[in-house]
């Protein structure tokens, strides 16, 4: 497999799809962000498989994020209060799985546990990459791609769709790609006319939660103040969009801005409103979390501050928009928590950031 995969990635190779594939189940990444990343992989199985059943299992918080797709024929839900004690996880899963005897699954995250339940489910065909120790439970391992000896950092778009490929499928479209649904639609069209945003101006969008951690985020200051300038030269609407727990952060923004800011927090926005929300917006301004992924595929002028994440496994020539870091040593830490200053973030400054935004609005 491994010479097969190199001979692929390298020099094209096209490798012979499996035959007699009747079900497929997909186990969905977990992160906002990953699924979105993950969209032309589910497009590119569809299209290769056009006549099997497709099962998506993900959990129940990306539903919303997915909904509307047309790649998928049913979803599995897979969610901790399945789990059981005595080792044994979502055994209402493995059950279900058993009985409808899968041809094909297509492994996203990289978890010793998804891989584990593919196995007892009875999967016939297990693909996923090697690692995790899980390697035994697979049938078709992949191996991620290395340079030098050493992991090569790679956008998880192309990450995903390298599972695809290694089983022989072709790949017709690397955009991602979402769908809106009428629910969606009509809860933006209540929050336009509840904050009268039909004025004309252009809709820009602070972003300042990530669920990953802390070591994400910017400050208050660093946006309210970055508000404060673009409204200097430029007249337009800013609202805030953040998750229920991060109330506290959106209205320190509010707060501390001298303009005035439209505030969003207390709204109910799930995510198929943040879909439709994002869509409509000019431009967004957010750290390196998953609605910066929904505005790329929205293709919406996104500004992303970024710190403690290598930019490799982000960043796409579809992108609009700019990614602005801060020039310190310990860049890419990849940790959830700062243990210093959190100087990769704080000394991203938002002249800079304002800038930028004034430009791309432009």
């Amino acid at each position: 497999m491994n010479r097969y995969y190199y001979l692929f990635f390298r020099y094209g190779i096209q490798l012979k799809k499996p035959t007699n594939i009747h079900k497929i189940i997909i186990r969905a990444p977990n992160w906002v962000g990953d699924v979105v990343m993950a969209t032309p992989a589910f497009r590119c199985i569809r299209e290769n498989f056009p006549d099997a059943t497709i099962t998506l299992a993900m959990k129940s918080y990306i539903q919303k994020l997915i909904e509307g797709a047309p790649w998928f024929d049913k979803s599995l839900l897979i969610d901790s209060k399945d789990h059981l004690p005595g080792g044994i996880q979502y055994l209402p899963v493995v059950k279900y799985m058993r009985a409808q005897k899968f041809d094909l699954g297509f492994l996203f995250p990289n978890s010793f546990s998804s891989a584990f339940m593919f196995w007892l489910g009875g999967v016939k065909r297990r693909v996923g990459y090697k690692r995790d120790a899980r390697t035994w439970f697979l049938t078709n391992g992949i191996n991620r791609l290395y340079e030098n000896g050493h992991f090569s950092p790679t956008y998880m778009g192309d990450y995903y769709l390298h599972l695809c490929t290694a089983v022989g499928c072709e790949v017709k479209s690397k955009d991602l790609e979402l769908f809106l649904t009428e629910h969606g639609r009509h809860r933006v069209d209540e929050i336009f006319e509840k904050y009268h945003l039909h004025n004309g101006h252009p809709l820009i969008l602070l972003n300042p939660g990530a669920a990953y951690g802390s070591s994400k985020c910017w400050t208050a200051e660093g946006f309210a103040r970055t508000a404060d300038l673009i409204h200097d030269q430029l007249e337009c609407t800013t609202a805030i969009v953040c998750a229920p727990h991060e109330k506290k952060l959106a209205m320190d923004i509010e707060q501390a801005a001298r303009s005035k800011l439209i505030n969003l927090a207390n709204q109910i926005i799930s995510l198929d409103v943040l879909k439709a929300l994002i869509k409509r917006c000019s431009l967004m301004i957010t750290v390196d979390s998953g609605p910066r992924h929904i505005a790329v595929a929205f293709k919406k002028p996104v500004v992303t501050l970024m710190g403690p994440n290598d930019p490799r496994y982000t960043n796409t020539p579809a992108e609009v928009g700019r990614v602005l870091r801060a020039e310190v040593d310990c860049l890419a830490c990849h940790l959830k928590v700062c243990p210093k200053d959190h100087r990769c973030m704080t000394q991203i400054k938002p002249e800079r950031v304002a800038a930028t935004c004034l430009d791309l609005l432009k």
